[in-house]
């Protein structure tokens, strides 16, 4: 019969009423199954290895499947019994159970932390080393839960979903795995959890075996045997319970600065198109927080701007702010130069951010751009920056290629823009860089041809257009490339030399290829005045440098 309820003539039993022979029952189940036995060990060890491995692996299924196989449940109910009826021979048992059932579970994780496929903490690791007050509801509830389910034999087969929420043996493995890396305060952390968690299911388990009449009938003074016998234990749940609180504390105050931060970069990174926040973290120190931000985006964050962050966040904390951002370079495109503001809005909302009007133009930009460019390898989209002019919105496209753009191409590509993000008056800057493309061939000057694999026959027509256009004085052929094409054949020449190719040298040479192969030829001179200039003449770069590379090659 139950302390604090007294069997009644109706049908239905109370909510926690116990029988007699329910009770006999499961006083001699726990004190036989609380005693350690080879089969205890057998299968804390088996659970040991599980969870250490799921801990190793990251995996939450393999976990879970360590506390269902874990036995240290049944001596921490033997112990919470035995104090309550002041049975000494089972309190004995059920604290060395426990304490092999500690040792198995730490030297086991220790062992697994130390073979070489355990490098560094994973998250199901890190998860188990900072606990807090919430933890410590957890365990109340979950014990709770616990102990009815055994008690009252209509809710029994719900135990295993007790063993996964209590989470007795995961603590053990993960401090084990933190002591195997050195990392001394994660492990007690885990500790401290695990010990936490026993505490907590001691005292409810005590408190409800007390409630459904498990103290003896010889004893008339409940109270004082509560006292007696829980003591040691109400202590230390006081201090496990203040040193959570106090960790509890710490996490709130940890995401308070994360989602102070947060809002911050979030509010940064309106004004650059198709960037996200990847991850933030920050330390404390002096009193002062140290932030650093890992945004993805096409840009980097402007110093102005990272600076109006740290005032923003400062005054949200009310303590110095210092912010490191690192941002990954990405790039956009889309199968269509064709990108819709409504598109790129729904992608800026799927962050949860509004992007300015400056901001959503250069993402059309670039994609506009990069979609147009992919048919042209030879150019190099460089960069995309926003410009207010005194007409009004102006981007500059910073790109690299062979050859500078036209006007006539800049015109057209503004009207392009001007169509895609409807706005009349945006004005198209292209800020040019000259670059080379050098193959083993040389130069290459028009970006057509990347030295693939070249038929005979035009491989003999730049043998010899290069003869041809060596035969005039100081003139000196660096890459000659024959395409050909309806009719005939097109050369195009990358010539240096102290003057200027003239058209009547280029007649004169078409004429002679022409007669040669029989065929029409046209050829394009790109043609600079530069060169090595010696006491006995003008030579090449090309040839002063492989000549003077010959020479050092044979000193050696």
């Amino acid at each position: 019969m139950g302390l604090f309820f007294k069997r009644k003539k109706a049908n239905k039993p109370p909510l926690l009423f116990v029988t007699d022979v329910r009770r006999e029952f499961l006083i001699a189940d726990i004190t036989r199954s609380s005693a350690p036995s080879g089969m205890y060990y057998l299968l804390m060890g088996v659970a040991v290895i599980i969870g250490s491995i799921g801990l190793t692996a990251d995996s939450p299924a393999v976990v879970i499947g360590a506390m269902l196989v874990s036995p240290l449940m049944t001596p921490i109910f033997g112990l919470s019994l035995g104090l309550v009826r002041g049975e000494v021979d089972l309190i004995r048992s059920s604290i060395f159970s426990v304490t092999a059932g500690i040792i198995i579970g730490v030297v086991g994780g220790i062992l697994i932390g130390s073979l070489p496929m355990f490098f560094e903490l994973t998250h199901e690791v890190s998860s188990r080393t900072k606990p807090n007050l919430l933890d410590l509801g957890v365990a109340a509830f979950a014990g709770i839960a616990g102990t009815v389910a055994l008690i009252d034999e209509r809710v029994s087969p719900v135990m295993p979903g007790i063993a996964i929420a209590t989470s007795l043996v995961p603590p053990l493995c993960a401090s084990g795995l933190c002591i195997a890396l050195h990392q001394y305060s994660d492990g007690w952390g885990a500790f401290l959890l695990f010990f936490a968690n026993f505490l907590v299911i001691l005292s409810v388990a005590s408190g409800l075996f007390m409630i459904t009449g498990f103290i003896p009938h010889s004893e008339n003074e409940p109270l004082p045997r509560l006292i007696k016998h829980f003591s040691i234990s109400t202590v230390g749940l006081i201090i496990v319970a203040v040193f959570l609180t106090k960790s509890l504390m710490e996490v709130a105050t940890s995401r308070q600065i994360d989602s102070s931060l947060r809002t911050e970069a979030t509010m940064a990174i309106t004004s650059i198109p198709n960037t996200t926040i990847e991850k933030i973290s920050h330390e404390v120190s002096d009193d002062a927080v140290h932030g650093f931000i890992n945004l993805k985006g096409p840009a980097s964050l402007k110093a102005h701007a990272i600076k109006k962050m740290e005032k923003g966040a400062a005054k949200t904390l009310h303590k110095p702010v210092k912010i490191i951002v690192r941002t990954s370079i990405t790039q956009s495109i889309s199968s269509s130069p064709q990108a819709t503001s409504a598109l790129l809005n729904a992608h800026a909302k799927k962050q949860h951010i509004k992007l300015e009007q400056n901001a959503m133009l250069l993402e059309q930009a670039e994609l506009l751009l990069r979609s147009i460019m992919s048919d042209y390898p030879w150019y190099t989209l460089s960069g995309i920056n926003y410009a207010k002019l005194k007409s009004g919105p102006g981007l500059i496209i910073e790109i690299s290629g062979p050859e500078r753009p036209l006007p006539e191409s800049v015109e057209k590509l503004e009207k392009m823009l001007r169509k895609n993000t409807g706005v009349s008056n945006i004005s198209l800057i292209i800020r040019y860089y000259k670059s080379y493309d050098i193959t083993r061939n040389g130069r290459n000057l028009f970006g057509v041809h990347y030295s693939g694999k070249e038929s005979p026959e035009a491989q003999k027509i730049e043998k010899s257009t290069a003869e041809l256009v060596s035969q005039i004085r100081n003139i000196f052929p660096i890459h000659v490339e024959a395409q050909q094409m309806k009719g005939g054949w097109k050369i195009m020449a990358d010539v240096t030399g102290v003057r200027m190719v003239q058209s009547k040298e280029v007649k004169r040479i078409e004429q002679k290829l022409s007669k040669q192969y029989s065929t029409e030829i046209k050829l394009y001179v790109f043609s600079q005045t530069e060169g090595i200039v010696e006491n006995n003449g003008v030579k090449s770069l090309e040839f002063f440098n492989t000549t003077q590379q010959i020479k050092r090659l044979e000193v050696k």
